[in-house]
């Protein structure tokens, strides 16, 4: 189903103060030192206030939604002390925020399906938020001529080249955007550049999309998840609380289903949209750069595996 241009008024943003996608996490901070941990957490809280600014920007206060871990609290609770409680989705010690965030997702699709929802990772800045605001709203203007519904933005100025996901792409469309053939998650540096010289862009994890068309590809996927975190929802639907995400809640269903749930191209079909001139630069954990292959080896996208829950009970 696609929406009709006429009834794209509603919009909200998710802001995802886990700055760690799952398929880009390098390390932890296990083992570092206080000062470090200090270091690491200012960083932190000043990625959220650039987040927090930006999803005012396309947003009223009252439409952004906040994935969080309860664990750090302390980092993004003053940047994002406006949110309300009940658009607070808290998972506890033990549950990956890519439950909170699909939990989210969820909730804005049954209050209004051809919502457009902007989930936007805090784990980047922009030296020129209004360049990177203006290709957001132009995406939100297009969408309704995205084959499903759901887009990304790929950076083609980011100021690192290592480190950071990379995207095969087709040809670029005005309207529709570019088909993604593959992802390349972190390749050493020699490998980026080669990437880059070709063509391939940065995934930003910036996605766009109407509700409906994340809810669709949660059902699919994790349909009994799906139904537990509908379950969860629906027993806070008359609370002006938060909504928390115990780890014993789901503990009966596999760890292995629970972080498969993730948001990335070419596992999840979208389009992506170039964009440059915003000065996009993410911050990640540091890690060991793999040794580039022998001159001449012809590179081959490394596969991007997402489990699918196998559901006895689907309908």
């Amino acid at each position: 189903m696609r929406a009709h241009p006429s009834n794209l008024q509603a919009r909200c943003c998710i802001v995802i103060a886990d700055e760690n996608r799952p398929e880009r996490v390098g390390g932890t901070l296990n083992g570092e030192n206080t000062s470090s941990r200090s270091a690491e957490a200012a960083m932190k809280m000043g990625f959220l206030r650039q987040a927090s600014l930006r999803a005012s920007r396309l947003v009223s206060a009252a439409h952004v939604l906040l994935s969080a871990q309860e664990s750090d609290r302390n980092i993004w609770e003053r940047p994002l002390w406006f949110t309300r409680p009940a658009n607070r989705f808290i998972a506890d010690s033990g549950t990956p925020t890519a439950l909170s965030t699909a939990a989210a997702i969820l909730s804005v699709a049954a209050g209004s399906p051809s919502c457009l929802v902007a989930i936007l990772p805090s784990d980047f800045w922009v030296a020129r938020g209004s360049v990177l605001i203006e290709a957001i709203e132009r995406v939100f203007t297009s969408l309704h001529r995205v084959p499903g519904g759901v887009a990304t933005l790929g950076m083609v100025d980011a100021h690192t080249e290592s480190d950071e996901d990379y995207l095969v792409v087709g040809p670029d469309n005005a309207q529709t955007g570019a088909v993604i053939h593959a992802k390349w998650n972190r390749p050493a540096l020699p490998i980026a550049r080669q990437l880059t010289k070709e063509g391939a862009i940065v995934f930003s994890g910036i996605l766009l999309g109407y509700a409906h068309a994340f809810s669709a590809h949660i059902y699919e996927y994790w349909p009994h998840l799906a139904r537990e975190l509908d379950l969860t929802r629906e027993s806070n639907s008359i609370s002006e609380c938060e909504h928390r995400f115990p780890y014993d809640a789901y503990r009966h269903i596999p760890r292995s289903v629970i972080g498969s749930v993730r948001w990335s191209a070419p596992t999840f079909p979208m389009r992506v949209f170039r964009v440059q001139g915003s000065g996009w630069c993410s911050r990640k954990f540091p890690r060991e750069v793999a040794i580039a292959p022998a001159a001449g080896r012809q590179l081959q996208p490394q596969a991007t595996i997402v489990s699918a829950e196998r559901d006895s009970r689907r309908r």
